[in-house]
């Protein structure tokens, strides 16, 4: 889904909660992406991989990496908060209909560990990362999420590369 398809979803998403079309299908979606951001926050990686189907799909937009079970999306979680273990994820705003969600969120932290595997030392340095998480969902379960985030953004505030 491109960025152009996003906005749109969220803009109608947006203007139909505005003029009231709200259902519990609505309320449920966005309570299952609550319960994402709380369970990234949390560190639960159990919690996360049971919110999703069996035949679910975890795309992270700015590495390009893809998780496809839900084994792969606890070491997911896993290895990206091994490198800054005080990761907490703070909910902006959330938006739901009959079949998706759409959350806004800040990953705060401290890049005290880095990420060997990516070749990304440890840097002892404060971040702050925006992003937005674009969720289908089916049966009460996630069926594709899409994360987006600014790749620069947290390597400058890593202190990696610079402005």
């Amino acid at each position: 889904m491109d960025l152009k398809r996003i906005i749109s979803l969220v803009i109608i998403i947006l203007i139909s909660q505005l003029l009231g079309c709200t259902n519990s299908r609505s309320n449920e979606n966005k309570a299952i992406a609550t319960s994402f951001i709380k369970a990234w926050s949390s560190h639960n990686a159990e919690k996360l991989a049971s919110l999703f189907s069996d035949d679910c799909l975890y795309e992270e937009v700015p590495s390009g990496r893809k998780f496809t079970n839900k084994q792969d999306i606890e070491n997911y979680l896993k290895a990206t908060l091994s490198g800054v273990p005080n990761s907490v994820f703070e909910i902006v705003s959330i938006t739901g209909s009959d079949s998706t969600a759409v959350v806004e969120w800040i990953w705060k932290g401290t890049n005290t560990v880095g990420w060997p595997s990516l070749k990304i030392p440890a840097t002892n340095k404060d971040f702050e990362v925006r992003g937005v998480s674009v969720m289908t969902i089916e049966n009460n379960l996630i069926k594709k999420n899409s994360d987006y985030w600014d790749w620069n953004t947290f390597l400058t505030g890593i202190g990696i590369a610079k402005n």
